[in-house]
């Protein structure tokens, strides 16, 4: 359902689409609401007792003013922040507490704000021990939906070797891709084992290296 917001010119029509599914009567209710605060913005100001008296002891009425604070508190509330990645050894280190003795292959997603800060972290797949078939549209769900500027991509080798396949750095080659394509860039991909990680980022292999354009360097007669 598409969202609407709350405007002088609309906000009656809105109130009563929800007075209308809480059960109450909408043209009655509507006037009451309005009677006792004029507008919806009013009822930041409005008093404890003034909102006793308007809900009467009605149950919907009730509902109808906790709907509204909890609409507030949800505009005001922070975005909440799982860490911050300053370094590839820093979120390597916590990788590993994590991801080393984990029986199954699991593919870790960290989508990071612009600041490089973790705003939320996702398991999108658990494999079995020796593979962990994942579609790069998989990944990139979660920083889309969670307005990524960045993403950081890991997973632990229950072998114990930290050492990548050929397949995981392809696999992870094509996540780079796929980000800069989107504007959403893979900043660092890992390789959890048992006593070490590998970051490719340390190794040297993101950023992706820019492809040569072959026209260059070519004169024309």
């Amino acid at each position: 359902m598409q969202r609407q917001r709350v405007s002088s010119t609309n906000e009656r029509e809105l109130v009563r689409r929800v007075m209308r599914q809480l059960g109450l009567a909408p043209t009655e209710e509507v006037d009451r609401f309005f009677r006792y605060f004029r507008c919806v913005a009013n009822l930041r100001y409005a008093s404890q007792r003034q909102c006793q008296h308007y809900v009467g002891g009605n149950a919907a009425r009730r509902a109808l003013l906790t709907a509204i604070a909890l609409g507030r508190w949800v505009q005001r509330a922070p975005r909440p922040i799982y860490g911050e990645v300053s370094a590839s050894s820093q979120i390597g280190g916590l990788l590993m507490d994590e991801l080393r003795y984990a029986p199954q292959e699991r593919l870790e997603v960290l989508a990071l704000d612009a600041k490089h800060r973790i705003i939320d972290r996702q398991t999108v797949f658990v494999g079995t021990l020796d593979s962990c078939p994942v579609h790069p549209r998989e990944v990139f769900r979660l920083a889309v939906v969670t307005g990524a500027a960045a993403i950081v991509v890991a997973h632990n080798h229950p072998s114990g070797l930290a050492d990548p396949s050929p397949n995981d750095l392809q696999f992870m080659r094509r996540l780079a891709t796929c980000g800069e394509l989107m504007g959403i860039p893979l900043l660092d991909g890992f390789v959890i084992g048992l006593q070490n990680y590998y970051s490719l980022r340390e190794a040297g292999i993101l950023p992706l290296k820019p492809v040569a354009n072959k026209s260059e360097g070519l004169k024309s007669d």
